[in-house]
């Protein structure tokens, strides 16, 4: 009843109906994904083989015997470092891929050929036999258990360019430490090439590590002031890996270069000391390898991006040079009916 004695105010003929919505900020932040996806079970065979790996790494830390033989635990501890980073073991996600057999078979080999000769550092060729066993018969000791656990997803969503220079990075810097004579003290990082050569391969490992994740720290990798960096590493590994193998097989002759400094030791260390500088040729080679097929697919993905942007400005010359004619011939007809409406006046 009070309401019919209130005059009702006219809104006129223009008004506007505004509806409160959702704020874009609060929408946004409610479809956005939860941070590293749905998390995964953590399957008992990956994590025991991961734990053999590791018993495996630590008996490649201790003194190893067979001197000469060096270069085995550094290539086995460079390759089940790889393997753990990237399959994911040191990131937040759990990861749910399966071991490749490979690391535990180093570390057998490892293990073995210490315990064969017999020259010593018995407990760390025991940890590399346990761990390397361990880590074979963890699939089929987390089989029952695994197999009450959903299925697993097809793959880590890591970059597989990245993930192979990691590998040729970790392959240059074990190479580096060994000894590259018969003293135990002349490793390829007494010289300043191999100083050099040691810093900017640590650089790259690193940004292989933020790119395999695609990580907030790549632009500043890959596009930023350490993008020299990644292409300089590689290359500077080549070169200090031929002068290691030279060194090896032509003596004291090598040192008149100046750049890689005086090594102790004999003219003539032996063929087992050229594993060192070996694994430094090997992995600069596949780095750089690696770094020349990224830039190709970098390439052909601009060059493909370039060709859809000119395709796409064509049709839209296209498109507006059909739309002219029809603007022009409604003129036309405009005109030709307004002066049918003065000849009729």
């Amino acid at each position: 009843m009070k309401n019919k004695e209130k005059e009702i105010k006219s809104l006129g003929t223009k008004f506007e109906v505004l509806e409160e919505g959702p704020k874009p900020v609060a929408a946004a932040q409610a479809a956005a994904p939860r941070p590293g996806g749905a998390p995964q079970p953590l399957r008992k065979a990956v994590a025991t083989g991961s734990i053999g790996l590791m018993i495996a790494l630590a008996g490649m830390a201790m003194p190893y015997g067979a001197a000469e033989y060096a270069f085995l635990p550094a290539l086995a501890a460079a390759v089940i470092l790889w393997q753990l980073l990237s399959s994911g073991m040191a990131r937040t996600q759990a990861t749910t891929l399966p071991l490749k057999p490979f690391g535990a078979i180093l570390a057998l080999a490892t293990g073995g050929v210490a315990l064969g000769l017999g020259a010593g550092g018995v407990t760390g060729a025991v940890l590399c036999i346990l761990g390397g066993v361990l880590s074979l018969a963890a699939p089929g000791m987390g089989k029952k258990a695994d197999s009450k656990l959903p299925p697993a997803p097809a793959d880590l969503p890591v970059d597989q360019q990245f993930s192979k220079s990691l590998l040729a990075y970790l392959l240059i810097i074990f190479g580096l430490s060994l000894a590259w004579t018969n003293d135990p003290s002349a490793t390829g990082l007494n010289t300043i090439l191999g100083g050099l050569t040691f810093m900017f391969c640590l650089l790259g490992l690193w940004a292989s590590w933020v790119g395999m994740w695609k990580m907030w720290a790549m632009p500043a990798f890959t596009t930023g002031s350490l993008g020299l960096v990644l292409f300089l590493a590689p290359l500077e590994a080549v070169f200090t890996g031929i002068l290691g193998l030279s060194r090896v097989f032509m003596g004291s002759s090598m040192e008149q270069l100046g750049v890689l400094g005086a090594w102790p030791g004999d003219d003539a260390p032996g063929i087992m000391y050229a594993f060192g500088p070996l694994m430094v040729l090997a992995g600069g080679a596949f780095a750089t390898f690696e770094l020349v097929q990224g830039a190709k697919q970098g390439m052909k993905s601009n060059q493909v991006k370039k060709d859809a942007e000119i395709a796409s400005r064509k049709a839209a010359r296209a498109g507006r040079r059909g739309e002219e004619p029809e603007k022009t011939g409604a003129k036309d007809a405009k005109s030709s009916e307004k002066t049918d409406d003065k000849k009729d006046a």
